[in-house]
């Protein structure tokens, strides 16, 4: 029996996500689940709602055998970068010989169909040059619905076949109402819908009792124990609001050239970004006033993240081409999956961390996108709404439960 790889953000972890691990097991045969997982920051452009230890330990608690995290280079890239992020560490790793992932279409051949007619010709680059945005450009040119997950899918298909063909592919169909739907929804609910339910209340605040019978169906119980004592700690959930004095003051620093400089910033952005960010009080305002049809909100959230976390256009380039920008920093492993800690020892083709002083041994590239996911993680703290206080992230050591 193999090992599966799922690529995830548990933002945070819901029943969905448990189901994902126990159905990606089945369906590929494998006997544990290696899962990538976004650090501080996810791929909409927003900080992590719970630390990644945090998250990693859920995961772990519910099924995972391993948890790796995909720095914050690669998490806050468009699909394609994100889900070839992922694919090269999981490939890297040699921890796996499957990669399994959710989606809306629940068929890998209908999405590998997408993902022949996407790559066909010229079409994705002709509906990106007469102005679509990325998804909706290869939503058109595959002929897939622009659901999120399918487009991911589409991403993570044409990332094995350039890195790693000989991976086997499967997908899982979605349970709950869906990546953007935000009505709680039983015992699946999107990780939307729980964030914004939580976002309402605070350590100060009672929770209606439908909206607590809500979330108590949607988490696993050690999730929801766990989010309970951080509400009313103040440390929970991270949100880009609470960063928005900060994402002010960084982007009024920036000149326009640095602005320029910043993954996905063209057509004149940067002047967008550079007068908005003096002319708007807060960050949602900000937004709203540079937001066109041209732009998605993630994108541009996307853009702000970078622009905080001091992430250029051509380190995230350099992360997508260049094998030397990859390492492995294992978050957590399951008590009795230790085994995957002595196989990876051996099987790798990428440095793996597992303690602070491998840190020390990273190529130049890598050890560039390692400094920027430690800043991440002190940054996202900031996010919280009362408790702010963050340790250094070369502090935490491997988690073992």
């Amino acid at each position: 029996m193999g090992n599966v790889g799922i690529i995830a953000e548990y933002n945070p972890f819901h029943n969905g996500h448990k189901y994902q691990i126990e159905e990606a097991k089945r369906v590929s045969g494998a006997e544990k689940a290696v899962i990538i997982m976004s650090g501080s920051f996810v791929q909409r452009g927003e900080p992590a709602c719970a630390d990644k230890f945090k998250r990693a330990e859920w995961a772990i608690s519910c099924g995972a055998d391993m948890v790796i995290e995909l720095p914050d280079v690669f998490a806050l890239s468009c699909a394609e970068r994100f889900a070839s992020g992922g694919v090269r560490i999981l490939a890297g790793t040699g921890l796996v010989d499957s990669i399994c992932f959710g989606s809306e279409t629940g068929s890998i051949e209908a999405l590998e169909r997408m993902a022949d007619k996407a790559v066909e010709g010229n079409a994705l680059s002709d509906n990106l040059k007469s102005g679509m945005s990325y998804p909706a450009a290869l939503s058109a040119a595959g002929g897939v619905s622009p659901s999120p997950n399918d487009i991911l899918g589409i991403e993570y298909i044409k990332a094995v076949r350039v890195n790693c063909p000989d991976m086997s592919l499967y997908t899982v169909k979605r349970t709950d109402g869906g990546y953007n739907d935000d009505e709680l929804g039983g015992e699946f609910s999107s990780a939307l819908a729980i964030r914004r339910a939580f976002s309402n209340y605070s350590g100060f605040t009672r929770m209606s009792p439908a909206v607590f019978d809500g979330i108590s169906r949607a988490l696993p119980r050690c999730v929801l124990e766990d989010v309970s004592n951080m509400i009313k700690a103040g440390s929970f959930p991270s949100t880009d609001n609470e960063l928005s004095a900060s994402i002010l003051y960084k982007f009024r620093c920036l000149d326009v050239n640095e602005t320029a400089s910043l993954p996905d910033v063209s057509e004149g952005l940067e002047n967008l970004f550079a007068r908005e960010s003096l002319n708007s009080s807060d960050y949602p305002e900000m937004l709203s006033r540079i937001k066109s049809k041209r732009y998605t909100m993630a994108r541009l959230k996307r853009i702000a993240m970078c622009g905080l976390l001091g992430i250029s256009s051509e380190l995230q380039t350099a992360a997508f081409k260049e094998q030397s920008a990859l390492y492995a920093r294992i978050l957590a492993v399951k008590s009795g999956s230790e085994s995957l800690l002595n196989l990876i020892s051996k099987t790798a083709s990428i440095p793996v961390i597992t303690k602070a002083s491998d840190r020390n041994s990273l190529p130049k590239i890598a050890a560039e996108i390692e400094r920027i996911s430690a800043l991440a993680h002190t940054l996202r703290a900031l996010g919280q709404p009362y408790d702010k206080h963050s340790e250094a992230d070369s502090s935490h050591r491997l988690i073992v439960r």
